[in-house]
């Protein structure tokens, strides 16, 4: 099979490529990888969400330093001066700010989420109930927000572990079509 390419009038004839057959061969190292996301979301989100706290503090921390080597580098040019000094000091201040609060911050982010799942559960329950709208499967939703919202304050945070069970789910599928394969 040939393609046609018409290129400023002139015909240029490419021959078709076939699909290589070693291309196509699944990985197994993204179900891999899949399977142990999935396992450090599913039993420890709140590890997770703190170590990826410490990660983005240090990143600052270096964005801050790299902003402050800039500055030593090109203080004499006029639009170096005091920005680059600014935003290293900011950066890393923030940077550790970011690292000593680490744990704080994942708990405080537990507890909006968890009430804002009850909120938002217990919202569309009342306004089910008050226009006389009972529908099991909205009821179960509903109910179902309540209790990760419960789960999200007291014991983890559900969205993460839920993202978890999918990502393992999805990891066994991926291992179940690569050795079928």
């Amino acid at each position: 099979m040939r393609v046609v390419i018409l290129v400023m009038g002139t015909e240029i004839i490419k021959p078709k490529k076939e699909k290589n057959k070693d291309v196509e061969k699944k990985s197994v190292f993204t179900p891999v990888i899949y399977l142990l996301l999935g396992m450090v979301l599913a039993f420890k989100s709140n590890e997770a969400v703190t170590l990826m706290f410490y990660l983005l503090g240090i990143l600052i921390i270096v964005y801050g330093i790299k902003s402050f080597l800039d500055y030593r580098r090109y203080r004499e040019l006029a639009q170096f001066k005091k920005i680059n000094l600014g935003v290293a000091v900011t950066s890393i201040i923030i940077g550790v700010l970011m690292m000593v609060l680490a744990e704080a911050i994942q708990v405080g982010i537990r507890y909006v989420l968890g009430f804002f799942l009850i909120f938002f559960g217990v919202t569309r329950l009342l306004n089910q109930f008050s226009f006389g709208y009972y529908v099991n499967f909205n009821l179960l939703v509903n109910i179902t927000l309540i209790i990760l919202g419960v789960f999200s304050i007291f014991v983890s945070n559900a969205i993460l572990v839920v993202a978890g069970w999918i990502l393992m789910a999805n990891a066994l599928i991926l291992f179940w079509e690569y050795f079928k394969s």
